[in-house]
């Protein structure tokens, strides 16, 4: 039965309200058709050609989807609006009224395909890393980089974390000394997404004393001397397109064009993005939990034990039902936060929005970890098998560690949150 202003595959709960029988606020005619465009793009560029891929060492995301993805102008989006026309070639065509309810969009039907090593390796560069180079990079640099890698030529990598500094962002102890024209770059980053294959690198240094005082970014280049990428085994593929690497640099020249804002600022620059990055991680571990509902259902339809299809099993209904209660919810607060950046002026975002984009990362990674349990306990060992019925499972319940740590752990976030409400309740509760 076909609902009347419904769209993609109507199985209940595997698409987000909008799709199928609820109104919205949120959405208009816009948002719609980018919504067709972005979902056939995905059909036709990575869900089809998946199969292709599967096995081989690729180590990052194929060219020709890159290229494809900038065309598209998917990369674009990715960035947030508004809508980057300095940069984006004419011919790539904006959404009418692009907002973040598009970038929403774009990264909830990215991750329709239950793999996040490849959307990763697609995307995070693009939303974490150069925003710093369109924010506090020189004009030439802007043009240099910008274009190439918002249609997919080229590729960059933001590099924060450290072995011994993770979300202690404050800690890094990768060493910048300035010297004359240039600096001198001495330490090593770990778990950088996307390293293995990039072509430009925004790197978090220290420049001056401990603590975040002591910040800066740079802008490296593959292929300076003294700059050592090694690969990461990732979530149990060696062949995983996430390119997550291991940076090593050793008196590594960097001229002083490449600082990013003012030296010793860096902390600052680090925590403009934080908000955004965090918000698309929050997309796509929805989208991420909705597969595990959308691939228990359909399961249960075809499955039959002790002479019933298994959801004729009050058991796997209930599992079902939890699932669903938790996405929905989920979903929910996503669009009032998607609705706040909307309306709010960016400088008020980033204050107001900093503690429920923790407690709302958190509650995405933890739903999905619950969605991704339950699936595997429906599916049974089919869970357990990286091919056969349960293959996607399998691999939604191997990534789940992937969302939880990445922007921030769990902990971390949560006690950020529990700060920032005591500091609000001390300045304006009526206690």
């Amino acid at each position: 039965m076909e609902l009347e202003g419904s769209f993609g595959d109507l199985v209940p709960y595997g698409d987000p309200a909008w799709y199928q029988r609820f109104n919205s606020p949120y959405y208009n005619e816009s948002h719609r058709q980018w919504r067709a465009k972005v979902r056939h793009f995905v059909d036709s560029e990575i869900i089809e050609k998946m199969h292709l891929w599967k096995g081989e060492d690729h180590g990052r995301p194929p060219m020709e989807l890159c290229l494809a993805a900038g065309r598209a102008g998917i990369l674009s989006a990715l960035l947030g609006p508004p809508w980057n026309t300095e940069y984006v070639p004419a011919e790539v065509e904006m959404p009418e009224g692009f907002d973040y309810f598009h970038e929403l969009i774009v990264n909830d039907e990215l991750a329709r395909c239950g793999d996040m090593f490849l959307v990763s390796g697609l995307v995070t560069g693009l939303s974490v890393a150069l925003p710093a180079i369109l924010n506090f990079g020189s004009e030439a640099m802007k043009k240099r980089v910008a274009p190439e890698c918002i249609m997919g030529r080229k590729a960059i990598a933001l590099c924060i974390t450290e072995p011994h500094a993770g979300s202690d962002v404050a800690n890094i102890q990768c060493r910048a000394e300035l010297r004359e024209d240039h600096y001198v770059v001495n330490g090593n980053k770990k778990y950088i997404t996307n390293g293995t294959f990039a072509d430009y690198f925004v790197v978090a240094v220290r420049t001056g004393e401990d603590g975040a005082g002591g910040l800066s970014f740079l802008m490296l280049e593959k292929g300076m001397e003294g700059f050592e990428i090694r690969k990461m085994k990732i979530g149990g593929k060696a062949q995983s397109m996430s390119g997550t690497a291991y940076l090593e640099f050793t008196d590594v020249k960097v001229p002083v064009e490449n600082l990013l804002g003012e030296q010793d600022e860096g902390f600052q620059l680090i925590m403009t993005n934080f908000n955004h990055e965090r918000f698309g991680i929050c997309c796509l571990c929805t989208r991420l939990a909705r597969c595990c509902i959308e691939e228990a259902v359909k399961y249960s339809m075809r499955r039959t034990t002790f002479g019933k299809k298994l959801h004729q099993h009050q058991a796997v209904r209930m599992k079902i039902a939890e699932m669903c209660r938790n996405v929905e919810a989920l979903s929910a607060w996503l669009e009032l936060v998607a609705y706040q950046m909307c309306t709010m002026p960016k400088e008020d975002a980033m204050t107001k929005l900093g503690d429920t984009l923790c407690l709302l990362k958190v509650q995405c990674s933890r739903t999905f970890e619950l969605c991704a349990r339950q699936a595997v306990h429906i599916f049974g060992g089919y869970g357990l098998q990286s091919s056969g019925p349960g293959e996607k499972v399998e691999a939604l319940s191997k990534q789940v560690p992937a969302m939880a740590i990445p922007g921030g752990s769990e902990d971390i976030m949560d006690d950020f949150a529990a700060r920032a409400l005591f500091k609000m309740a001390e300045l304006t509760a009526k206690i």
